[in-house]
């Protein structure tokens, strides 16, 4: 079971790792995020993606760090 960040004190680092716990994640040309979670148990997969739908701000700053790192601006 993936370790969750905390709902209410939304950070994108914490989020983005534990979906890698889960599964993973593309970030295509156009900036569409694409989360690769095959096979993935449910109740892992449920609140961690609570913190992000409907939060578009939150999609974003998600994005905006795996640009960062893609560009090694961050670790």
């Amino acid at each position: 079971m993936a370790t969750l960040p905390n709902p209410t004190t939304f950070t994108p680092t914490a989020w983005l790792h534990a979906l890698v716990q889960i599964g993973g994640y593309a970030l295509t040309s156009d900036r569409k995020l694409w989360l690769v979670i095959q096979d993935c148990p449910s109740d892992d997969l449920t609140p961690l993606m609570a913190q992000i739908v409907g939060h578009p701000d939150r999609a974003e700053a998600v994005r905006q760090i795996i640009e960062q790192r893609h560009y090694g601006e961050a670790a």
